[in-house]
């Protein structure tokens, strides 16, 4: 089938579910988080249902697809979501936490085996009676009670007992939503946010962070064996581990590129380091503190990447806010629509400027090694959040489109997904900054 028979017929499928059901795409009340999907409460995480169906959708067409790749691979979702269909997957992110939790997903799935080695490290862990703090940073004591350290420390140190690499990583990502949930950081926004003094105080009485963590640990390990039964099931496994390729790697998509080729990039761009944006970072800072590097690569420096609360964010797209007169003109030239939405805030700020045209220099940095990551033919799913900036919304979707064309890239399809409760808006009062994603379908054809 030529390319563009296939792009008619792909667009025409996926267009005819919102127009049978307007809210088809917003998965409203049907967007569980099963099969691993809930091991870490990341943020913005992409809803599966509609990478699941994305997925379907485009290998209904060509059923010859063996790889995805996700540059901004987060969470993990667009990983899991492939593995469910027996594909190989390349991902990489600049959060080692995103690189901790996708290595834990892709398994080895010693499902038995690590039910027992989670009663040893209870036990462990129950048996610690050393009092020391395991970790030592900036503000600690502002961050965490004297009760969380002393525990959270006993689990830090009963992980680390534990050989099977694996399993520590598996261990790594309880400590991490446990942490998440026992620090003195407000759970209602992903930026860090200290509690009211007398919030601290009165949480002192209720958090228990060890029963928290034993809690967070058995849910965990029912998620990943349901997550292991359909693997099984499907028999995508051998002897526990997933029979594809899966190949995770800590990486700044703007300066890598993958020998790998793919047949289809599902992705979402992180938004930066902005006020109106999510801060992957900060939400990580304080886990990351806890985790052994050593165990996620042993390649990184926990003292270069957690400098600052904003070290991450600052490596992340528009996470460096200093723009050159030639790259403004540079990334004009390519999008007229960005050069328009410059042109509307330009009695705004400088700063709300810099953010929006950085953000999008940074975008086009990554575009052609992207690109060259692609297989001729491959498709490209870009699921994108139209935020607003200066009271004025960016229209990240045609701004992107402009780049990708410039690049010779065929953009076919356009889905709008309405976004009834994205934790990024509502838990950051964005609510009015992003209350739709745009799914757009691309194809290099050449």
């Amino acid at each position: 089938m030529g390319y563009n028979k296939a792009n008619t017929l792909l667009n025409k499928n996926l267009q005819s579910l919102s127009e049978k059901n307007k809210a088809y795409w917003s998965f409203k009340g049907n967007s569980n988080r099963e099969y691993g999907h809930g091991l870490f409460q990341y943020p913005a995480m992409m809803v599966p249902q509609v990478t699941k169906t994305i997925i379907e959708k485009i290998i209904d067409i060509h059923p010859t697809v063996h790889s995805i790749s996700d540059p901004f691979v987060g969470s993990g979702t667009v990983l899991t979501e492939s593995m469910l269909r027996g594909l190989s997957f390349t991902g990489t992110d600049i959060n080692p936490l995103a690189i901790l939790l996708c290595q834990v997903k892709s398994g080895p799935f010693f499902i038995d085996e690590l039910n027992k080695k989670s009663e040893n490290l209870k036990g462990k862990i129950n048996n610690d009676n050393k009092t020391n703090y395991e970790v030592d940073f900036p503000n600690r004591k502002k961050w965490f009670t004297k009760s969380a350290l002393i525990h959270l420390s006993k689990i830090r140190r009963s992980i680390q007992t534990e050989e099977a690499l694996w399993a520590r990583r598996f261990f790594w990502v309880a400590l991490a939503e446990t942490i998440r949930i026992t620090s003195n950081s407000r759970t209602s926004t992903f930026k860090l946010h200290t509690r009211t003094k007398e919030d601290i105080c009165e949480r002192k009485k209720s958090i228990d962070v060890l029963r928290i963590f034993t809690k967070i640990l058995e849910r965990n390990l029912i998620e990943y064996r349901n997550l292991y039964s359909k693997l099984e099931s499907n028999q995508f496994l051998l002897d526990g581990y997933y029979k594809h390729d899966i190949h995770i790697k800590f990486a700044d998509v703007k300066k890598t590129v993958n020998s790998l080729k793919t047949d289809i990039i599902i992705t979402s761009p992180p938004y930066g380091d902005n006020k109106t944006t999510v801060p992957y970072g900060q939400h990580s800072y304080l886990p990351l503190q806890w985790i052994d590097f050593s165990d996620i690569d042993e390649n990184l420096s926990k003292e270069d990447l957690l400098r600052t609360t904003n070290e991450i964010d600052s490596r992340s797209l528009g996470g460096n806010n200093t723009i050159k007169n030639e790259e403004m003109l540079k990334i004009f030239q390519q999008s007229e629509n960005l050069k328009k939405f410059a042109k509307k805030i330009e009695d705004k700020p400088k700063d709300k400027i810099n953010k929006v045209i950085s953000f999008f220099r940074d975008l086009d940095q990554c575009l052609d090694t992207i690109l060259q990551n692609l297989t001729i033919g491959g498709i490209m799913v870009w699921i994108l959040g139209n935020r607003r900036v200066g009271g004025e919304q960016v229209p990240l979707d045609n701004i992107l489109s402009d780049l990708m064309i410039a690049r010779n890239v065929n953009v076919f399809c356009a889905l709008t997904r309405k976004i009834p409760s994205k934790r990024m808006a509502i838990k950051n009062n964005l609510t009015n900054t992003m209350s739709d994603e745009v799914i757009l379908l691309m194809r290099k054809e050449g």
